[in-house]
């Protein structure tokens, strides 16, 4: 597989970000912050496709959206989150997860902080991820976040890392779209 190319403006770094910021914002206001809620969140309509030139362009379209049985939490990991899949890094706290294994392909999403440089991020996660038979896309830079992207099963499992740092604390965001089988 040939690794992308070009300008990732439109990529999925986006996508990801944006989804595990909305899931994050799914609890109940009554909630403690260990609770897990459901989130409600409507489908969308429209389709969004990666600036990518491979064949192994993902494509996020209204199936990709929250279902009504995502389950995310605030300052803790949702119950049944996907360790396997998506490994917490050592010395990282999780500001929010969230996690829906009844869509296909099954979704579950990570953000969280730490002290660690964004090379050292990328570096760990690259090792888990292609480590789990993912292949590594170049990483990139788009403003202050670094992105990488880790593709397996012809671009139907698909994993983004992005990474922002704002005043010494680094935030990183995880988010996979994998096979429901890969979470067993």
């Amino acid at each position: 597989m040939a690794p992308r190319s070009g300008n990732r403006r439109g990529g999925l770094v986006p996508v990801f970000f944006l989804a595990g910021l909305l899931l994050a914002g799914c609890s109940d206001t009554g909630a403690t912050n260990a609770q897990s809620t459901t989130s409600t969140a409507p489908s969308a309509s429209a389709t969004v496709s990666s600036a990518a030139t491979s064949t192994a362009s993902p494509t996020v379209s209204a199936s990709d959206t929250p279902s009504s049985s995502a389950s995310s939490t605030v300052n803790a990991l949702v119950p049944g989150f996907p360790t396997k899949v998506i490994p917490i890094m050592p010395g990282s706290t999780p500001l929010s997860t969230s996690y829906d294994a009844t869509t296909n392909p099954a979704k579950a999403s990570l953000v969280a902080s730490t002290g660690s440089a964004s090379a050292q991020i990328l570096s760990y996660y690259s090792g888990q991820f292609t480590g789990q038979g993912f292949t590594a896309v170049a990483p990139t830079r788009v403003g202050t976040t670094d992105s990488q992207d880790f593709v397996r099963s012809n671009g139907k499992e698909t994993v983004n890392v992005a990474v922002v740092v704002v005043d010494g604390r680094t935030t990183y965001t995880v988010g996979a779209s994998v096979n429901p089988s890969a979470l067993k």
